[in-house]
């Protein structure tokens, strides 16, 4: 990535380029170039391992299908970096984009995760076992049998986020 900045690449010739759209080019390209190096690592006898915080290169013990066959499978990441009209459309606007849905999605995560612990739950609970967690600890801390309302309100608002 640092040599991406001196290689004479113009990824920010235009001025109005932000830093969040400087980084999503030059891992954009870092991307573009693992996953293009896959299937030539592959025929060498190594399975590349990509994800965005770990690059790790295995050698392969018994190879019993080409390249070709292996990365013919979906895989909606590879299929992403390649498509280099992807880098094309990237601008701030669509960065930001990208961003905003990250962050909602991990937040979402975050909060569901958080909801499941107030109803003592596993996460991926169904509807059934949200619906008893509720009615229990709505029963055990309702203010008007003398329960917590802080408490209470948690409970309230962690079903509500499950059920939604």
């Amino acid at each position: 990535m640092k040599m991406l900045e001196f290689d004479g690449l113009e990824l920010d010739a235009d001025p109005d380029v932000t830093a969040d759209l400087l980084l999503f080019r030059k891992h954009f390209l870092v991307m573009n170039a693992l996953y293009r190096l896959e299937p030539v690592l592959y025929e060498q006898g190594y399975e590349l391992s990509i994800s965005a915080l770990h690059i790790q290169l295995h050698a392969l013990e018994n190879r019993t299908v080409s390249a070709q066959q292996v990365l013919a499978k979906p895989h909606p990441l590879r299929s992403y970096y390649l498509d280099w009209s992807e880098f094309e459309k990237s601008s701030n606007a669509y960065v930001q984009k990208l961003l905003d849905s990250f962050w909602r999605r991990y937040f979402s995560d975050h909060r569901i995760e958080e909801a499941c612990q107030v109803l003592g739950l596993e996460a991926g609970a169904g509807p059934e076992s949200i619906r008893q967690a509720y009615r229990r600890l709505a029963a055990r801390h309702h203010p008007d049998r003398g329960g917590d309302a802080e408490q209470f309100r948690r409970v309230r608002e962690a079903y509500e986020l499950l059920m939604a």
